[in-house]
């Protein structure tokens, strides 16, 4: 089962399943996220932005059953339908919270701290600016935990962006990691505050030492490292194009769909 969104007569893909095997990941994306696990691998609290088809979310829980889970999704509409088709049932502990991921992040500073943080948060065409720069990783290290990890799908091929996450990224982290398949179709970057650096081949021992029984191969994802991508591209560093006292009204704007021309476009074509 597929979910999708439209725009202009594009496609955007957001999620997939297997109905006949709903513990699996089935998209590239999904199964390259779970790098962050190589790094957490037994993560006790958990913070997903964006829900899509619940996918990765689902797949956490029941890997996960005793971690608190908090999915935070602004989009009802997109709640509707991972609880009416993609078998999204709300436990003790794994929530959906229906907000906006940076409005929940600041909420939550000083009161929770998570071991693992995803950003998955995409909407037709683009995903909100201000879910994109160093200013919101500002507020995104105060409920990461000291050796948190943050995993941040970056998309496609056609994601022409990706240098300028990898230099915001990397003024607030001390380590950065990206995951990239062998037909670009997705990529995935990894960021901490840990000290040590990690080689790919401390990544495939951590893959082939991990603790669960998955239905697919963490090893060919930890295969998927690609050191030192984007490190000496030309990118800028994204800044929030707004004054604090704007930030309401632009967080607004930034998450309606008739944005025109938006500053963190997506094509359909990656």
């Amino acid at each position: 089962m597929t979910c999708g969104s439209e725009k202009k007569n594009d496609f955007f893909l957001q999620s997939r399943i297997d109905t006949n095997q709903l513990d699996t990941l089935v998209l590239i994306y999904t199964q390259m996220l779970t790098s962050a696990l190589l790094l957490q691998p037994v993560p006790s609290s958990i913070l997903i932005i964006g829900l899509g088809g619940c996918a990765m979310s689902n797949f956490l829980a029941s890997l996960y059953p005793d971690a608190v889970l908090d999915v935070v999704e602004i989009d009802q509409k997109v709640i509707d339908i991972s609880k009416q088709f993609f078998y999204f049932n709300e436990t003790e502990n794994y929530k959906i919270h229906k907000e906006d991921g940076r409005r929940f992040i600041q909420k939550m500073s000083g009161k929770k701290q998570y071991d693992l943080i995803y950003l998955d948060a995409y909407k037709s065409g683009s995903i909100p600016f201000h879910l994109k720069t160093i200013q919101f990783y500002e507020d995104l290290m105060q409920v990461l935990s000291l050796e948190g990890v943050v995993g941040s799908n970056l998309y496609g091929k056609s994601n022409l962006l990706k240098s300028s996450d990898w230099k915001t990224f990397s003024n607030k982290f001390n380590q950065i990691y990206c995951f990239e398949d062998h037909d670009s179709l997705a990529t995935v970057l990894l960021a901490s505050n840990r000290k040590e650096v990690l080689t790919k081949s401390e990544f495939i021992r951590a893959a082939q030492e991990f603790p669960f029984s998955l239905p697919f191969s963490l090893t060919d994802v930890a295969n998927m490292y690609s050191t030192g991508k984007f490190k000496n591209d030309n990118g800028d560093i994204f800044i929030d194009d707004f004054a604090q006292e704007e930030s309401d009204y632009r967080i607004e704007k930034n998450n309606r769909d008739d944005v025109k021309n938006p500053l963190y476009p997506i094509k359909s074509t990656g």
